[in-house]
C-alpha cells in the first residue's frame, strides 16, 4: 500500500511539473470571480464588445476570451477619466482606499508623483512575474504554455527604486517616438528622389550636415519674386524639434543614474550644446518658416497637411492625423548626429502602476500576485506580426518595414526622462521656445534655465 502511494504521489508531481513548466515558480493563483479593470485615459477594450480589425487583433480577441473562461475572472481596459482629471483620480482614489482601477496606465511623471506620495505598490514584491527572467505562463492542464510576455526592459529599469519596480509596460510603444514626415511631391518638385529620406537612412547617410544641404534644396523661390515660396520645415512646434535634435545627438535634457535611481540635469553636456547648436543653425540658414501673423499655436499642422512646408517634425502618432492628407508622404528617424553612430530614437511610454492599498496586509499581497497573474495572461502575445495592423496607418509600407521596424529596436532608446519629473515636460521649453530668437552662445541660453531645472530635479529626487 505504501508503495502504491509513493508512485501516485510520484506520478502527480509529474504531471504538475508538465502542467506549469519548470522555473516559473509555484501554481498560478486562483482568479475565479475576480473583475479587474486596467484604467486608462483614452479608450476601452472589453471582449463582449470589441471588434477586431486584423487577423492579428482576432487572434487577440479569442485568446483573451478564452482565459476568461478557462480561469473565471473578468478584464477590462476602461477610460475611468480624461486627460486632464486622470491624475487627480488616482490619486484621490488610491488615498481614500479605493482605487479606481486595480492597474492604472499614466504618464510617468504622474506616475512618480504618485511614487514620491509613496501611492504605489512595489510590483516586484510579487511572486508571479520576474521582469529580469520571463517565463512562460502556467496554463490549465492539458494546453501547452503560452508565450513569454515582452517586458519593456527600458520601462521596468526607469521605474526602479531602491531595487524595487514600481511601474511597468509591455512590448515597444511605437507612438511616440521623435520622427521626420515627409512630402514626397515637394521633394520631386526641388529636383530629389521623393524617397531620399528613406534611401539615405537606409545607406547610413542620413546625417545632419546632409539633412540641412536637402533643407536647402527643398527651401525654393519658385518665381524669383525674392519670396520663398516653399521651406524646408515650420519653425514649431519648437519642444518637439529640440527633442529629436538633442536625441539623436545621444544628448538628454534629464538623464538618470542607474546605481541611486536619481535624475540630473544632462544639458551641460557636450553632446546637448552641439546639438542645441544645430538646432539653432536650422533657423539662421533660413530654412525653417517662421509663424505667420494672427495664427493659432498649432498652424504648423496645416502647413504640413496642405503641402507649404516639405517636412514635419513631431511624434510619430501624427501619423494618424495625417490620413486624408493629399500629397503622398512619408516618415523615417531624425538624422544622426555626430557623436552617435547609428541612429537613436527618443520615447517615452505610459507606465502602468499597482495601487499601494494592495501592500495592506497578506490577503491584499496575494491580490497583487492575482492581478500580476492576470495582466501577465492578458498581454501574452499570439502571434509575431506587429506589421499587419500598422500599414493602413501609413502612406508607404517603408515607414513600416524599416522606420517602425528600427523603433523597435530597444539598443535604438533614448528614454525622455524629463517626462518623468513633474514640471519639466513644459520647463525644457525654456530653451526650446528661446532658441530661435537668441543671438549669444548657446551655452548662455542653457545657463539661463538651469537653476530652475535643478530646483525641479532636486524636489522630485
Amino acid at each position: 500500500m505504501l508503495k502504491k502511494r509513493i508512485f501516485g504521489y510520484i506520478v502527480i508531481a509529474v504531471l504538475l511539473i508538465a502542467v506549469f513548466p519548470v522555473g516559473v515558480g509555484a501554481a498560478p493563483p486562483k482568479l475565479n470571480g475576480m473583475n479587474i479593470v486596467i484604467g486608462n485615459f483614452w479608450g476601452d477594450y472589453d471582449v463582449k464588445t470589441q471588434k477586431p480589425a486584423t487577423t492579428s487583433d482576432e487572434e487577440l480577441l479569442a485568446w483573451r476570451t478564452k482565459i476568461q473562461k478557462d480561469y473565471g475572472f473578468t478584464m477590462v481596459e476602461k477610460q475611468i477619466a480624461s486627460w486632464n482629471d486622470m491624475r487627480g483620480l488616482a490619486a484621490n482614489s488610491i488615498m481614500a482606499g479605493s482605487p479606481a482601477a486595480q492597474v492604472f496606465v499614466m504618464q510617468p511623471n504622474w506616475a512618480v508623483m504618485l511614487k514620491l506620495n509613496d501611492l504605489l505598490y512595489p510590483i516586484s514584491d510579487n511572486k508571479v512575474v520576474n521582469f529580469k527572467k520571463p517565463a512562460p505562463i502556467p496554463t490549465p492542464r492539458g494546453q501547452p504554455a503560452a508565450k513569454v510576455v515582452p517586458w519593456n526592459d527600458a520601462a521596468v529599469e526607469s521605474f526602479t527604486y531602491g531595487g524595487k519596480v514600481y511601474g511597468f509596460s509591455v512590448g515597444v510603444n511605437t507612438n511616440n517616438c521623435q520622427v521626420i514626415f515627409f512630402n514626397k511631391r515637394l521633394f520631386r518638385e526641388a529636383g530629389l528622389d521623393p524617397n531620399t529620406p528613406y534611401n539615405m537612412q537606409k545607406d547610413g547617410t542620413w546625417t545632419w550636415a546632409n539633412f540641412l544641404d536637402i533643407c536647402k534644396k527643398l527651401t525654393r523661390d519658385i518665381n524669383n519674386n525674392g519670396i520663398i515660396d516653399t521651406y524646408a520645415l515650420p519653425r514649431d512646434l519648437s519642444t518637439e524639434i529640440l527633442d529629436a535634435v538633442i536625441s539623436s545627438n545621444g544628448a538628454r535634457y534629464i538623464d538618470r543614474d542607474p546605481k541611486t535611481g536619481k535624475f540630473f540635469n544632462a544639458s551641460g553636456r557636450p553632446e546637448f550644446l552641439e546639438a542645441l547648436q544645430f538646432a539653432i543653425r536650422l533657423n539662421n540658414e533660413g530654412v525653417m518658416k517662421p509663424r505667420p501673423e494672427n495664427t493659432n499655436w498649432d498652424w504648423f499642422k496645416a502647413e504640413f497637411a496642405d503641402g507649404k512646408v516639405a517636412m514635419r517634425v513631431d511624434e510619430s502618432y501624427v501619423a494618424g492625423e495625417l490620413q486624408n492628407m493629399r500629397d503622398d508622404w512619408g516618415m523615417v528617424l531624425f538624422p544622426k548626429g555626430p557623436k552617435v553612430n547609428d541612429y537613436k530614437v527618443y520615447t517615452r511610454d505610459n507606465i502602468m502602476v499597482i495601487p499601494a492599498t494592495y501592500g495592506k496586509g497578506y490577503k491584499d499581497k496575494e491580490m497583487v500576485d492575482k492581478i500580476m497573474f492576470a495582466v501577465q495572461l492578458w498581454h501574452t502575445p499570439q502571434n509575431d506580426d506587429w506589421k499587419s495592423g500598422l500599414y493602413n496607418t501609413y502612406r508607404d509600407a517603408r515607414a513600416v518595414d524599416e522606420t517602425i521596424a528600427m523603433i523597435r529596436e530597444t539598443k535604438r532608446h533614448i528614454i525622455k526622462y524629463f517626462a518623468y519629473v513633474p514640471g519639466m515636460d513644459q520647463k525644457r521649453g525654456g530653451i526650446a521656445w528661446e532658441m530661435w530668437y537668441h543671438e549669444g552662445d548657446p551655452a548662455q541660453l542653457i545657463e539661463q534655465v538651469s537653476q530652475d531645472w535643478n530646483a525641479i530635479i532636486s524636489d522630485a529626487n
